[in-house]
């Protein structure tokens, strides 16, 4: 095993996002966003927390990764035109300089030339919102920077709104997003990556195991990312998943790969080789328990043979000769990657494949 596989124990829930311009991953096509928006249920729970803040006629704020903004745009406009057919549903990119009055006049320009500014309101989106300016209207403001007058947007909009005002929805996608917006990162579970990173999967030729196993990994690196994971999501990351993913993110961080692999490992592959473990205890029973008892490096005392781990059955055993050569074989096996593993190496796939077929 090379020194570039022995893990740092590091924080690493990060993703690849933040460290790699993904723009020229394959996006996910509409059948993908139809099962991340409508199936996946943190991100089911994300769109429609949004919608409904127009079934309230009032404003919300949402955040969200900047590679899926263009996916969560679409479905949420078929999304809202499905629940009020008569209203009108726009979106309106804003990529301004300015303050919340640049914004407010940029919007008003499209959407209410005739407005007129009461500057006795302070705030210009409460204004907005106070003259029903855009009653019938739901209109997602998809904001392609960081703006500071965000985090009171929503609340300037509502404070003012009635029952026929309209609706804004503020959509960001900034590294530091203020508090108060609606979050997907507040909806998703790794589960919720997963579940859709499997589906995936489904008709790669893999094993279940391993489609699972596939899924987690590609879970663990994507974040909250529907790119990511539609990206991540194939045979190449089970079977050559170092080369996959330098070839898919040159510039990805490979402590983060090597971390998110080794948990991966560890989850899957633990409970196998404990399972190895106690096949080769019963089926080498007798033998065993004539050894026993014995004092272990650490002063135990081992009196039953289902309490030896793989160490002892390799050092007690492997001295008696007590194995044939098929079960030494796969004793050695689940030593050395249990004892890798343990210190925070990751195994080969040829090891993997071995221990997975054990299991099926």
């Amino acid at each position: 095993m090379n020194k570039s596989n022995h893990i740092s124990l590091l924080h690493s829930n990060a993703n690849f996002e933040t460290q790699e311009n993904i723009s020229k991953l394959r996006p996910p096509e509409d059948t993908d966003l139809v099962l991340w928006w409508r199936t996946v249920p943190g991100a089911r729970r994300f769109i429609n927390t949004v919608a409904d803040a127009v079934d309230k006629h009032c404003s919300c704020s949402a955040h969200l990764p900047e590679s899926d903004t263009f996916g969560f745009v679409q479905l949420l406009e078929e999304k809202l035109r499905k629940r009020h057919v008569s209203l009108i549903v726009e979106t309106f990119k804003y990529s301004g300089e300015g303050d919340a009055e640049d914004f407010a006049n940029a919007l008003t320009e499209k959407y209410a030339p005739n407005f007129f500014r009461d500057f006795t309101e302070d705030s210009p989106i409460a204004d907005l919102s106070k003259q029903n300016i855009f009653e019938g209207y739901a209109i997602i403001v998809w904001l392609e920077k960081k703006y500071d007058w965000l985090h009171s947007a929503a609340p300037d909009f509502n404070r003012c709104t009635s029952d026929s005002g309209g609706s804004l929805i503020f959509v960001t996608s900034e590294k530091n997003p203020p508090p108060g917006l609606i979050r997907l990162s507040d909806c998703l579970t790794p589960y919720d990556v997963q579940f859709f990173a499997i589906n995936m999967l489904d008709r790669a030729n893999l094993t279940a195991r391993q489609k699972l196993y596939t899924s987690t990994l590609a879970a663990k690196l994507s974040g909250q990312s529907v790119i990511l994971a539609k990206n991540l999501a194939r045979p190449e990351l089970f079977n050559d998943p170092e080369n996959f993913l330098k070839n898919l993110l040159p510039q990805s961080d490979e402590k983060i790969f090597y971390r998110a692999l080794w948990e991966c490992q560890v989850q899957f592959l633990m409970p196998t080789l404990e399972e190895i473990r106690g096949r080769l205890i019963e089926k080498n029973f007798v033998a065993l328990k004539n050894l026993l008892p014995v004092e272990d490096e650490f002063g135990n005392e081992i009196k039953d043979p289902f309490d030896m781990e793989l160490r002892h059955l390799r050092h007690y055993g492997g001295r008696a000769m007590i194995f044939k050569q098929n079960d030494w074989d796969v004793l050695e096996l689940a030593y050395q990657a249990r004892n890798e593993l343990s210190h925070l190496k990751t195994i080969d796939l040829a090891r993997v494949e071995k221990i997975f077929a054990f299991a099926d």
